[in-house]
């Protein structure tokens, strides 16, 4: 039947926006190129607070900011769990609200679940993580797809993670819609995917 059968079939709606944002990593690389599909794009491009993973940037507006986790305690959180340490790179499409917030849920999800997260590579980090994030208008609510690409220290995709959590909220900005529920749900199925497969990596 081939791609655009299926994508056409029952259900498309949800289909394609699981395609769509399989495909972000390869549009948005397109984009950064000059291609004729930039005007396609409404990719919010990411700044450097937009980091999900470092401590010191993941406190939403008026809350206790958390002391920001030393070397040695990374270390230390490593040698515990026998996970070797990951960093959150800036995640894409996806407004500055929605990443203070994801930025709490995964910073919690990851201490519960044992996960040492550092700022980057230089801190000790053997694997990247890249967010691509898609708020989608969906029959009878709102859907929101995520995909994660885990790269090497050589920015080698080695792992995927993806996902999609759906409200029946409704808003003429999809992002709107999206709550703190969901991005804590997003924060969970993550981080329990990252921990499963760093334990294959030792």
């Amino acid at each position: 039947m081939g791609v655009f059968g299926l994508l056409a079939g029952p259900g498309s709606r949800t289909r394609c926006a699981i395609f769509a944002a399989m495909m972000a990593p390869f549009l948005l690389s397109a984009c950064n190129t000059g291609s004729p599909g930039q005007n396609l794009e409404s990719t919010l491009r990411p700044t450097p607070n937009q980091n999900v993973g470092n401590a010191g940037n993941m406190a939403p507006p008026q809350a206790v900011q958390p002391q920001a986790a030393q070397p040695g305690q990374n270390q230390q959180v490593a040698s515990v769990t026998g996970l070797q340490p990951i960093a959150f790179l800036p995640v894409s499409n996806i407004p500055q609200g929605a990443v203070t917030t994801l930025s709490g849920a995964i910073r919690n999800s990851a201490q519960r679940q044992g996960v040492p997260i550092v700022a980057s590579v230089q801190q000790g980090a053997q694997y990247q993580v890249k967010g691509y994030f898609s708020a989608l208008d969906d029959s009878g609510g709102t859907l929101l797809v995520y995909v994660w690409d885990v790269n090497d220290r050589n920015n080698k995709r080695v792992y995927r993670i993806n996902g999609q959590e759906q409200t029946s909220a409704k808003s003429s900005d999809p992002w709107a819609a999206v709550n703190a529920e969901m991005l804590n749900r997003v924060a969970d199925n993550t981080m329990r995917q990252l921990k499963g497969w760093l334990a294959t990596r030792n």
